[in-house]
């Protein structure tokens, strides 16, 4: 069988691979909108988890067939790196990330986490297991374990610094945005991948171009698409309609795989439409959310400032819940307004894909031959703007209701005139 996709052209597929695309679990990510917001922005955005996991799958066999020889592995271990593409996604709830962010605070779970607990006790296990594949095998290449001493090599295609699921979003959700910053030569990138004597992932020195090309069109996709003060504008009010819509229906509070794979994009708006505002005051603020998000009535940023620190406490401050809430408290006294109506939004993002594996977390191994031999280094080494991105990037702004844009506005730019200059460095 074969699929026709728009990106990467006709995709082959083993007769396993067609029954996961054809069970009903993974069906559902037809219903699960890649970029939750994106499309009240980039209208063509309309593009979901379901053909993106497809071309996960596709480059994780590109890959696997350039890297896995090297470590003596064979068709099976190809196979299993293709399906861990395939179900690297398929523990996303209703748009994507917006109710990972409600589900890691009611749970402490996030999408991985789902991820590995429907592939090991529902459907798909069994498919996979009556196909002739490990469950546990694929439940730990998407969580980029590392159980065997080739899995550094194996895991990171799936799960990796520049890994198949990172190529395909860039080039995909810039393609279906109609924009041009995550264009990337995907296929220099897998045709210059080598296994290190260490066992580990590097790049042919030879494409560092095509590595700094990908270092920054994940930058400007971040920065003007995920980032976009709209589209976090969106994603700000589906999370406050989900955080004030989940005692009311549960939706965090699933106990089995089948439970929660009966919440999509699709179903969760129709619930919501379903609650009768006369019930209690949170059924009243969700109708209202809903009604927004319906006639398109965002709201609106106020303030806004890109900082880019080398420090990852400091950046996670930032994203802390009770220092936002704290900021939105003191913004709202000092604008005369109800806190609820002052928003403090940090999304963050380490600029050079994170490896915890590493000591720099931040760096890219590349090598190159000297002599015959060939030598390792750090693609920063070689490269100032993979040095100069050696950064977290932290958008801080502050959102609040159209009435009170020029009162929020004056106080969070009051508020945020302490931190100082030298903190501010845009790039």
């Amino acid at each position: 069988m074969e699929i026709n996709d728009p990106i990467h052209g006709f995709v082959g597929l083993t007769e396993l691979e067609s029954k996961i695309i054809d069970s009903e679990t993974y069906q559902r990510l037809r219903r699960i909108k890649q970029l939750s917001g994106g499309h009240y922005v980039y209208p063509t955005a309309e593009h979901t988890r379901f053909g993106h996991c497809i071309g996960a799958m596709y480059l994780a066999g590109l890959a696997g067939r350039r890297l896995l020889d090297q470590l003596g592995l064979g068709k099976d271990a190809l196979h299993e790196v293709r399906i861990a593409g395939l179900l690297h996604d398929i523990g996303h709830g209703p748009f994507s990330h917006v109710f990972e962010e409600v589900l890691s605070e009611k749970r402490g779970m996030n999408h991985e986490d789902v991820t590995e607990w429907i592939i090991r006790k529902g459907e798909l296990g069994d498919l996979l297991e009556d196909g002739g594949v490990s469950r546990d095998r694929i439940a730990d290449l998407v969580r980029g374990r590392r159980k065997t001493k080739t899995d550094a090599v194996v895991s990171g295609i799936v799960a990796g610094q520049v890994d198949a699921d990172k190529m395909d979003y860039l080039i995909r959700d810039s393609f279906y945005c109609g924009v041009n910053y995550g264009l990337v030569d995907i296929h220099r990138l897998i045709n210059s991948l080598e296994v290190s004597e260490g066992g580990f992932i590097e790049f042919d020195i030879a494409a560092r171009g095509a590595l700094e090309s990908f270092l920054v069109a994940r930058y400007e996709m971040f920065l003007n698409v995920y980032y976009h003060k709209t589209v976090r504008s969106v994603e700000v009010l589906l999370v406050k309609l989900m955080h004030t819509a989940d005692d009311l229906l549960g939706l965090t509070a699933f106990s089995t795989p089948e439970e929660f794979l009966a919440l999509d994009d699709m179903s969760l708006i129709s619930r919501l439409r379903g609650i009768n505002p006369s019930e209690s005051d949170e059924a009243k603020e969700t109708a209202e959310l809903v009604q927004m998000l319906d006639s398109r009535i965002f709201y609106k940023s106020v303030f806004e400032k890109v900082l880019h620190t080398d420090d990852r406490f400091v950046s996670k401050i930032l994203t802390k819940r009770k220092v936002r809430e704290s900021i939105q408290e003191e913004i709202a006294s000092s604008a005369n307004v109800p806190t609820d109506e002052v928003i403090v939004d940090v999304p963050t993002l380490p600029s050079v894909p994170y490896n915890p594996h590493q000591v720099n977390p931040m760096e890219i191994g590349i090598f190159q031959i000297i002599d015959g031999k060939k030598v390792s280094h750090n693609l920063s080494e070689y490269s100032n703007i993979a040095e100069m991105m050696k950064v977290y990037l932290d958008v801080i702004r502050v959102y609040t209701v159209d009435r009170n844009r020029a009162e929020v506005g004056r106080a969070a730019r009051e508020v945020f005139q302490e931190v100082p200059d030298a903190a501010l460095i845009h790039m």
